[in-house]
């Protein structure tokens, strides 16, 4: 009794599971030792600042720097 002829496998099976993400990007170091530094002392002024002023003074507070910012956007005449 022989065992029957094996079939090839799918092209798909035989490529590894990273081919499918593409080619690896190389990141700067102002990308991946800056931007954490960025979120983490934003992160912490937030916290200052709600400490200082109380949760509503610091809503307010940040409702005018974000329409202050939307408001410098619009002027820049930048396309995204």
């Amino acid at each position: 009794m022989s065992d029957p002829p094996r079939r090839p496998r799918r092209q798909s099976w035989n490529r590894s599971q990273s081919d499918s993400f593409g080619p690896i990007k190389q990141v700067g170091v102002a990308v991946a030792i800056g931007l954490p530094l960025l979120v983490v002392g934003v992160l912490m002024l937030a916290i200052l600042l709600v400490s200082l002023v109380g949760a509503e003074t610091s809503l307010w507070i940040l409702a005018g720097a974000i329409l202050v910012g939307g408001f410098a956007a619009a002027l820049s005449s930048r396309i995204l």
